[in-house]
């Protein structure tokens, strides 16, 4: 049976918690170094730490993490393209901008915009031109879920248009849009609605407007999106990091039915898109021999690692993460382990470490909203996650957003 209505705390709102790995662009941390902020809900601040990549020792940049002002309970947080600004989704209706500086500090700037009804996660366009915020709204008002579109200019936004909802005609009570991702090619959003079951695709044009494509059945209450690491990569063109192209697969936690959809995103010419020379559209398939597949109870935030083929799903129902090897030829998910977080686990991230060299790892990181405190993994090459010894690490005021790069 589906749920519907958010989860109060400490088990607070199914809303994932975006996270873009985005290049180090200007700033100045060691080459071993990454940042990390961490947004905590009991005093509404975000804080700056670093975090050593040969050991995981987390560190407060400045005085107790050089605190900024968020609004009303932080729950999401993303740093521009550019590396340049991050915002912060607040659930109680606002979009808060800063300055990333080159420490690692953030500078607040401005008013806060406004978003609709409860803001609960937030994505990008490739280009930084666009944000689009997920407004979760509530249950029992069929209007009240829509997604808010904003142009970007440095830490400016501009609403485009009035927010658009994300009911559709059947629906007979609020949508709960709880989730987007941006495809890494192509104008598309995905919309991930937890209370209605589905997940939209959207096209944008060059302004911001959205136009709807289709509605997809996902599994019960889809609350994390993610692109599989290789996505956008074309059949006939390498990257360093990526050397074949992966099917464009589109991951879907299910918070309600505690497992992972996986479609296939018709956003690039493939074996299995734009064939006999039509375009690309959109549209998404899903992959029935290869989904849903199992995690744990109440999976929400859905990341990749950026420099190998692993994916992690943070199961808040069962306070720990659920870790899987991906295959970019069949687009299996093989489930490899689980690892534990502290009390009410919220939300995840993972560093991107592109070196990945025998004296550094990526590192993964659970806030624990119910102990204030955050778990570190170091990152094996099988991808499996193992805890340092020197455990979890405290924090103040019921950490909930957690960014990393």
């Amino acid at each position: 049976m589906g749920m519907k209505s958010r989860w109060m705390l400490v088990v607070l709102a199914m809303a994932p918690v975006f996270v873009l790995n985005s290049c180090r662009g200007s700033n100045n941390a060691p080459a071993d170094t990454s940042f990390m902020w961490v947004a905590t809900q009991g005093d509404q601040k975000v804080r700056s730490y670093t975090i050593r990549q040969n050991n995981g020792a987390i560190n407060p940049i400045g005085s107790n993490g050089s605190p900024a002002a968020t609004g009303v309970q932080p729950e999401a947080m993303i740093i521009t393209p550019d590396g340049k600004t991050m915002f912060m989704a607040n659930a109680g209706g606002t979009i808060t901008a800063y300055t990333v500086n080159g420490d690692g500090t953030l500078t607040a700037s401005g008013s806060p915009a406004t978003a609709g009804s409860v803001p609960v996660a937030l994505a990008a366009d490739p280009a930084g031109k666009f944000l689009f915020v997920a407004n979760q709204g509530s249950a029992s008002d069929v209007t009240s879920g829509t997604i808010s579109v904003f142009a970007i200019s440095g830490t400016s936004l501009t609403s485009v248009g009035n927010p658009i909802p994300t009911e559709l005609p059947a629906d007979v009570s609020g949508s709960g849009p709880s989730g987007v991702a941006v495809s890494p090619v192509g104008n598309y959003l995905y919309v991930a609605n937890q209370f209605s079951n589905n997940v939209l695709s959207y096209s944008f044009d060059a302004s911001g407007n959205l136009t709807l494509i289709n509605s997809y059945t996902a599994g019960t209450n889809p609350t994390g999106l993610a692109f599989s690491r290789c996505a956008g990569v074309a059949s006939n063109t390498t990257t360093a990091n990526c050397t074949v192209a992966d099917g464009n697969n589109l991951f879907v936690t299910n918070s309600g039915s505690n497992n992972i959809s996986i479609f296939s995103a018709c956003i690039q010419v493939s074996a299995t898109c734009g064939i006999g020379g039509s375009a690309p559209d959109g549209t998404l398939t899903e992959i029935p021999s290869k989904s849903p597949v199992a995690a744990g109870v109440g999976p929400a935030t859905i990341f990749v690692n950026r420099t190998s083929d692993f994916v992690y799903a943070v199961d808040r129902g069962s306070n720990q993460i659920s870790e899987y090897q991906y295959s970019p030829a069949t687009g299996v998910l093989t489930p490899l382990a689980t690892g534990s977080g502290g009390a009410s686990v919220f939300s995840g991230g993972i560093t991107s470490n592109i070196a990945n060299n025998s004296n550094t790892f990526n590192w993964v990181v659970l806030t624990n909203n119910g102990s204030s405190s955050l778990s570190p993994f170091q990152v094996q090459a099988t991808g499996k996650l193992i805890t340092p010894t020197s455990g979890q690490y405290a924090v103040q005021g019921q950490p909930s957003a957690i960014l990393l790069r």
